[in-house]
């Protein structure tokens, strides 16, 4: 009797142990080590996310419509409508240069006959680029009441049919995301078909002693699961509603600085968990110079980008927003500024990447970014403006060449050619600022002007 006692307590002591061993490590996991902080997340539809946020999840991947077919579709089904839009839509990290990306081909056409509206969406979903072997999907009778975008000016809003478009999830291979199709056309005739994630992860988190309202998921860019560079992860500090607000740091590859030291985060593909962890490698200081010049006041704020990383520049003391900072340290890398702001004395300037290239606007297909702002730690990087502008045009093309009585549009840029920086604005006067855009003048070779005005930077 005595026996069975004591090997009764001797199990209950062993068996306490082990959940008291279990108990330190679940929070050792949590607290950091090799490992990180892991939190769990909770599944939540963006239809009903919190409304200062939900609008940003909602407004889903744009893939613009057009009125041409796409020769690389083998096969478009016979359309009842005269105008029927084309369109593709490209999955793909718009931070990797060379990732080709899933394509998906589609179509879109009106049942009710030309301008009865578009009520049929064709959609390549088994990937052959044959749209004649796809179920149609039709307007949603019901779509959630947030669905709508509150844009004005439009000529239509139309919810589809969710589709489910499989993607790599880790070591369960693939599995399908499922989205709400949804386009848009407004009076002036632009349309686009968003694709719109139904579900996000939302969840809390304690880090640096600081707890942070976490929601996970995709605004702008569909790129895969939850543990994608681009996927966007909103962070937002007690007090505050809004995420911490800098250009870059709505993603889940963005380093944030908290309690003086950098963290980066993580998530595993189905986005039941957020990892966190702290940065230990090695700073180097980013400053803004005078070049020479007799200046005073110098600041700078914004943030820059690398190819695995966001880090924003300047103080985030309250609030959500970088602080203007004369230099600061940041972790050492090759970076492109996101969207920077400069301070010298009264003139206010704005830069960011150069996304133009002669002759192309908006050029992002395939672009070489140059990452030239080389943080290190043994040598200070300073901008300061020292190399020469130049000016680029966007439109036309350097050789292109124009018939008589062709209309051309006119588009040019402000770029420092050696960091491939764009500088989109100009301003002086302070609070009360007043804009340097230039006067441009066009004009043939004998010296006649044929058009003028100013020309907004950027």
């Amino acid at each position: 009797m005595a026996d069975g006692k004591f090997n009764r307590m001797h199990y209950a002591l062993g068996a306490l142990l082990l959940l008291c061993i279990a108990a330190v490590a679940a929070v050792s996991t949590r607290a950091g080590g090799a490992n990180g902080s892991v939190f769990p997340l909770v599944e939540v539809s963006v239809f009903d996310l919190p409304e200062e946020t939900r609008q940003e999840f909602l407004i889903g991947q744009r893939n613009v419509c057009g009125d041409k077919a796409d020769p690389n579709v083998a096969a478009y089904p016979e359309f009842t409508s005269d105008k029927p839009l084309y369109g593709m839509a490209r999955f793909a990290d718009p931070q990797d240069e060379n990732a080709p990306g899933e394509v998906y081909y589609f179509a879109l056409d009106e049942s009710g006959g030309t301008d009865a509206g578009y009520d049929r969406l064709h959609f390549d979903l088994n990937h052959d680029r044959d749209l004649t072997n796809d179920r149609v999907l039709t307007v949603q009778k019901s779509p959630p009441s947030t669905a709508m975008l509150g844009y004005s000016d439009l000529k239509q809003q139309t919810c589809f049919e969710n589709l489910a478009i499989p993607f790599a999830c880790g070591s369960d291979g693939a599995r399908p995301v499922e989205m709400m199709p949804r386009l848009v056309i407004s009076n002036s005739g632009y349309s686009s078909l968003s694709l719109v994630t139904t579900k996000a992860r939302k969840g809390r988190i304690k880090f640096a002693g600081q707890k942070c309202d976490v929601l996970l998921g995709h605004c702008y860019v569909v790129s895969g699961w939850f543990d994608q560079p681009f996927t966007a992860l909103h962070l937002s500090p007690p007090g505050n509603s809004r995420p911490w607000d800098w250009w870059g740091g709505d993603r889940l590859s963005a380093m944030h600085k908290v309690g003086g030291k950098f963290y980066t985060f993580s998530a595993t593909p189905t986005g039941d968990k957020l990892i966190v962890r702290p940065y230990d490698g090695p700073l180097g200081t980013f400053e803004v110079g005078a070049g020479g010049r007799d200046i005073g006041r110098l600041e700078i704020r914004g943030s820059l980008r690398s190819k695995t990383t966001a880090v924003a520049v300047g103080e985030i003391a309250s609030g959500t927003r970088p602080e203007p900072v004369r230099s600061c340290r940041l972790p050492v890398g090759d970076y492109l500024p996101e969207m920077v702001s400069l301070n010298y004395d009264t003139l206010s300037i704005n830069i960011s990447n150069n996304y133009h290239s002669d002759g192309k606007p908006r050029d992002t297909t395939h672009r070489r970014w140059v990452y030239g702002i080389a943080i290190r730690e043994d040598k200070p990087f300073v901008l300061d403006f020292s190399n020469k502008p130049a000016v680029l045009f966007a439109s036309p093309a350097r050789d292109e060449r124009v018939k008589t009585g062709d209309e051309i549009s006119v588009k040019a840029v402000l770029i420092d050619p050696v960091l491939d920086v764009m500088i989109r604005d100009l301003s002086t006067g302070g609070d009360r600022s007043t804009s340097l855009d230039p006067k441009v003048t066009i004009a043939r070779s004998n010296g006649e002007i044929v058009a003028e005005g100013v020309m907004p930077f950027g």
